[in-house]
């Protein structure tokens, strides 16, 4: 009996990545009610045990930074600071709990259930996308995006006007192209803990990927496969055992890279042109940043953000932007040099993780933990329900699998 309530209860899981960007309810003006908004209350289904002192260090770290921020943060619309501390709030409470819980152990016979709702999830999102984009090309614009647009948390209308002009980006499910990408390689991602090799998935998440149009999903899968490579093919046990197996693949590698070029040299040129995606993401914030850890003022305080970045006047397609697209920059924003200092402790982890990985990266290890600091490019709503659960969620299943390592 046992067995089978664990089995339902993480198959929520795989249906929460189809449903995460639906909206139910709304409360307030900027927090909407999703599926994962009770994630909190489906993570007591899985408690084994629970490590209160973990759980109140999380806490306590996030309540200081909530305290720095108030403290020291120039306000510019109070209105908004309970709703979006709010929202700080609760992604803390979630990965602390995630951090601090000890999962009840899916059982090896369960796996197969757990995959095959996976692969039916990850096979819809992706056939979806295929939908829209055939739809897209046949008629230059897209009634499934616009039909689908009216249930999501946020409005996806920027997507609808790139593709009046002549741009072809699918949104499945989601809101935007990149949140649709991280769903994917998040999705993946918990796949490969299960320690099996899984070619046509990685295929059709790449298709996925590609039909997003997110440059920053292209290139994480990109970096998440050469590096499997290494590890895989450069240990010193390995490297000799499997060289033609390991230049093979890596020839297969350099033609894909060679048939992504075009696009990867047009989003990289993007860069320089103000107005593009790819330029209010990355370059144009800079302004912002350097701001930030450079002047006492440049800290804002929750709530204020929208009117902040405003006031640098940096163009979003025809528009004066209003928000930030890139989570790292916004916690730069939000704690200044603490969120340089967090981010750099955090990739020396992962480079001293990778430096033991030769030959053992079983489970994706080391693209796991690489995942957290490469999702912050993705989108900038990085403290809202829906992003953290994809951040967690992998982790979820590797704490369940007893992968301690």
């Amino acid at each position: 009996m046992s067995r089978s309530i664990r089995v339902c209860s993480y198959l929520l899981l795989p249906l929460f990545y189809l449903l995460v960007n639906v909206k139910l309810a709304q409360l307030g003006e900027s927090f909407p009610i999703t599926v994962v908004t009770f994630l909190p209350l489906v993570l007591l289904l899985f408690v084994e045990r629970i490590s209160v002192k973990k759980l109140m260090i999380a806490l306590g770290f996030g309540a200081g930074l909530i305290l720095f921020n108030f403290l020291f943060g120039q306000s510019l619309d109070a209105s908004k600071y309970i709703t979006s501390t709010m929202l700080f709030v609760y992604a803390v409470i979630i990965i602390g709990m995630v951090w601090s819980i000890r999962f009840k152990t899916i059982s090896p016979h369960n796996y197969r259930n757990i995959l095959r709702f996976f692969w039916l999830v990850i096979g819809l999102m992706v056939s979806l996308a295929a939908v829209e984009m055939a739809q897209i090309i046949a008629t230059g614009s897209s009634s499934i995006i616009a039909g689908i647009a009216k249930y999501l948390i946020y409005s996806n209308s920027y997507v609808l006007d790139f593709i009046k002009f002549g741009g072809k980006r699918t949104t499945a499910l989601y809101f935007e192209p990149a949140f649709f990408a991280l769903v994917l390689i998040s999705s993946w991602l918990c796949i490969k803990q299960f320690s099996i090799k899984t070619p046509k998935m990685d295929v059709m998440v790449l298709i996925g990927v590609i039909l997003a149009g997110s440059f920053s999903g292209v290139m994480t899968f990109i970096c998440f496969y050469l590096l499997e490579w290494m590890f895989q093919y450069l240990g010193k046990d390995t490297i000799k055992k499997k060289l033609p197996l390991a230049l093979i693949s890596l020839a297969f590698f350099m033609v894909g890279v060679v048939i992504a070029f075009p696009y990867i040299s047009t989003r990289l040129g993007d860069l320089g042109t103000e107005g593009t995606s790819s330029y209010y993401r990355i370059v144009g914030p800079l302004v912002m940043v350097r701001y930030s850890l450079t002047h006492i003022d440049g800290v804002v305080r929750f709530g204020s953000l929208y009117e902040y970045v405003a006031s640098f006047g940096i163009f979003n397609g025809a528009n004066v932007g209003k928000t930030i697209d890139n989570g790292l920059y916004l916690l730069v924003i939000y704690f200044s040099w603490f969120a340089v200092i967090l981010f750099l402790l955090c990739l020396w982890q992962i480079l001293k993780m990778m430096l033991n990985s030769f030959g053992d990266n079983r489970n994706f290890r080391v693209q796991l933990y690489l995942f957290t600091p490469l999702s912050l490019f993705f989108t900038g709503s990085i403290f809202s329900p829906e992003y953290t659960f994809l951040i967690v969620c992998p982790f979820i299943f590797r704490k369940a699998l007893n992968i301690v390592r």
